[in-house]
């Protein structure tokens, strides 16, 4: 009987990425104490995690390309005021990203947002 790992190899994945040290730290720590058929499959899943991650970049930034008639003419939203923001939340109203375009422009971390996405995508156990 397999063993479906991934669901703990996405943690690992996420907290290898997170920027804390600790959480890296524990990640990398993780990852070390692999067999080697573990250690195999962990590298084929964050293979497959990049390209999906490369394949949501590129979806996210055509629907910004899509958007862009309908964008502000100032593309720098720290620069914004009442009408611009209007103008951009009318665009991406009801988006499937609307919630990372938004986050993005205020300049809000949204990897949690991407992280949700593409575990979705995977759709593990």
């Amino acid at each position: 009987m397999t063993v479906d790992n991934r669901r703990k190899h996405l943690t690992i994945l996420k907290n290898l990425y997170s920027g804390d040290r600790v959480l890296v730290s524990m990640a990398k720590k993780a990852a070390q104490k692999f067999e080697e058929d573990e250690h195999a499959a962990f590298n084929t899943f964050q293979v497959d995690v990049g390209n999906l991650f490369i394949e949501l970049k590129e979806e996210l930034d055509q629907g910004l390309e899509d958007m862009a008639d309908v964008f502000p003419e100032e593309t720098d939203p720290r620069e914004w005021g009442f009408d611009e923001w209007l103008i951009f939340e009318n665009a991406v109203k009801d988006h499937p990203f609307e919630e990372i375009y938004r986050t993005m422009a205020k300049g809000h971390p949204n990897i949690h947002l991407i992280w949700k996405e593409l575990d979705n995508r995977l759709d593990l156990p």
